[in-house]
């Protein structure tokens, strides 16, 4: 029985892996991009310290983001990331936040208002850091907060890169449904011009003539 649960477990996760890649191969370039750099940002602010304290009658240890002294801050990042993830991998995640929020056409603009709550939360980290380390010297940031400062950073302006070519091809679209529709307005018109010159009270008036 164990050997057959395990088993069938494998064949779940197997299975999960196959459906998840077949998903992701389905994306385009900047959303494969953009879910694997979501994925390195969870990874770095998991597992490595943001913070350093040397005392100075001890070992100096790192405190990383999961602390409970940082519990708004942890609460506020990691709610945006797992938001990010399951609405850039998950369809069904996505059509309930569009159903309930809307949304329906600004992808790049929710990643890009979502990294900045991220980032803001975590430099607001680093102010407090320096501001406690112009009093004492025990208390510093790590190369890894440095790190994933330019990491943010990075995918910011990412982001706004997405949102600015995204927004210049929507441009472009209304400027061609604007064609479009002055067109067909100049044809009715024309059309409505034509029937006035062929209508029935029009010839009467000439047949009165």
């Amino acid at each position: 029985m164990i050997k057959h649960s395990a088993t069938i477990r494998k064949r779940d996760l197997k299975n999960k892996i196959s459906v998840f890649l077949q998903k992701f191969m389905r994306f385009t370039k900047d959303q494969k991009t953009f879910v694997l750099y979501l994925f390195g940002l969870a990874f770095l602010l998991l597992f490595f310290p943001l913070i350093s304290i040397s005392p100075v009658a001890d070992e100096s240890y790192g405190i990383w983001l999961l602390n409970w002294h940082f519990f708004t801050t942890m609460v506020i990042v990691f709610i945006s990331v797992i938001f990010l993830i399951a609405r850039n991998m998950s369809f069904s995640f996505k059509n309930i936040v569009i159903n309930y929020l809307g949304f329906k056409e600004n992808d790049d603009l929710i990643n890009f208002a979502f990294l900045w709550i991220i980032i803001t939360a975590f430099f607001a980290i680093g102010n407090t850091i320096n501001l406690s380390g112009s009093v004492t010297s025990t208390i510093t940031l790590t190369n890894s907060y440095y790190f994933t400062w330019m990491y943010l950073l990075g995918g910011l302006i990412f982001c706004l890169y997405s949102v600015v070519k995204s927004a210049k091809s929507h441009v472009g679209k209304t400027k061609i449904i604007n064609v479009i529709d002055e067109k067909s307005f100049k044809d009715i018109d024309n059309k409505k011009s034509l029937h006035g010159l062929f209508d029935h009270d029009h010839l009467d008036e000439e047949d009165d003539r």
